[in-house]
């Protein structure tokens, strides 16, 4: 079936089940009821999801203290529970993400990234040893595309503040978040398990069924017209040739593991002792190391810093990615791989700057320039394009 035909079909079964939710909301007894929202919780439901390994333990009490919305609707969630939950130091500080709009489960689910969360907090997360948030439940009901991820809220728990894209990090904080992709990279390298996800050639077709990811990307040029080197301006089909090879490299080449899928400045956040984590692993993806390695560092890190210490930083992930039980490739042939896969991240960020009039506005403005300086800047001082020979 033609793309848009089936999602022009989704999105009236999405709305017709929407309507439902509205005059009957759905019933919430086992862990395989998914909420509409982070709210309309019981706590029977909570005890299903929260207790289940812990026999006698019940939620007594919940309160939904605040939250926001955007790309999905989040609520921040406080339990209670009986004495044989608080014995058995059950979490207290929740987290709910939901898509909890129709605009929300028709992006998300015409994406394909509603499970993402998912199979990151339930199936890799606790294999690893990193700063990431905890993930106690997920669920997706296919039909409607109502989709809850229930998580540890870090604010609360770890004092955690989100990083804002456009103040630079130090070096210390770069390192600190590449060896925690190390950690991850390593424990999930070439796994069995990998199979479930989508790969980013996958996640990028998902993307570019939904919207016109190539001629948003041009708009996307000439909004940020500014911060492009002189040599990359104008060249929106180069770019983009660029980010098919290094997406067909991240995807067919390079040994697999575990991805974070969107791994830009913006995802990170200090604990309040200090630590660097990542979040927002909706887009979880297995593939090729350096997909996430050169988003992060090609993001994160302000021209000059980056030229300062990339070399460094791509020295000490490969030694801790042989640590944490990955292969880590010689020094020479990794420089190649970041090199060619800066292309997409840069993309992603032109795409989300060159929006439509229809589409939601993602990303601040002054972010998307920060980011998309540092990429576009990247990309031409390591000589991307050489390294792709296009």
């Amino acid at each position: 079936m033609n793309y848009k035909l089936w999602l022009a079909k989704r999105a009236a079964e999405i709305g017709v089940s929407m309507v439902g939710e509205r005059v009957r909301p759905p019933a919430l007894h086992t862990g395989a009821d998914v909420p509409r929202n982070g709210v309309d919780l019981n706590e029977e439901w909570l005890t299903e999801v929260l207790c289940r390994e812990h026999p006698g333990a019940r939620v007594v009490s919940f309160s939904t203290p605040g939250g926001s919305v955007g790309t999905s609707t989040r609520a921040a969630l406080r339990v209670t529970y009986n004495e044989v939950g608080q014995a058995a130091g059950l979490p207290t500080d929740l987290y709910t993400k939901t898509t909890a709009q129709f605009s929300q489960r028709l992006m998300l689910g015409g994406a394909n990234v509603l499970h993402g969360e998912t199979q990151f907090f339930l199936t890799f997360r606790p294999n690893v040893k990193m700063e990431a948030p905890k993930g106690y439940w997920g669920g997706v009901d296919e039909k409607s595309w109502r989709s809850m991820i229930l998580m540890e809220d870090i604010a609360a728990t770890k004092g955690a503040t989100f990083i804002d894209a456009t103040t630079p990090l130090t070096r210390g904080q770069v390192e600190d978040v590449l060896l925690n992709m190390a950690a991850y990279h390593g424990v999930w390298w070439e796994a069995p398990q990998l199979g479930i996800l989508k790969t980013p050639k996958d996640h990028y077709n998902n993307l570019a069924n939904l919207l016109d990811f190539e001629g948003r990307c041009a708009v996307g040029m000439e909004r940020a017209k500014a911060v492009i080197p002189k040599r990359l301006y104008g060249q929106a089909d180069r770019l983009w040739l660029g980010t098919h090879k290094g997406l067909e490299i991240a995807t067919d080449v390079l040994p697999r593991t575990l991805l974070h899928g969107d791994s830009h400045v913006g995802q990170t956040y200090i604990t309040g002792d200090g630590r660097m984590g990542l979040t927002d692993w909706q887009a979880t993806l297995q593939g090729g190391w350096a997909y996430d390695f050169a988003y992060f560092v090609g993001s994160a890190c302000e021209p000059d810093d980056r030229r300062a210490w990339e070399k460094d930083l791509l020295a000490l992930y490969l030694e801790a990615l042989d640590e944490a039980g990955g292969k880590a490739p010689s020094f020479d042939e990794a420089w190649l791989r970041y090199r060619q896969t800066l292309f997409y991240p840069y993309s992603a960020w032109a795409f989300t700057i060159g929006r439509a009039f229809y589409q939601p506005k993602m990303q601040p403005e002054d972010v998307c320039l920060a980011i998309i300086k540092r990429l576009a800047t990247a990309i031409d001082d390591v000589d991307g394009f050489e390294a792709l020979g296009i």
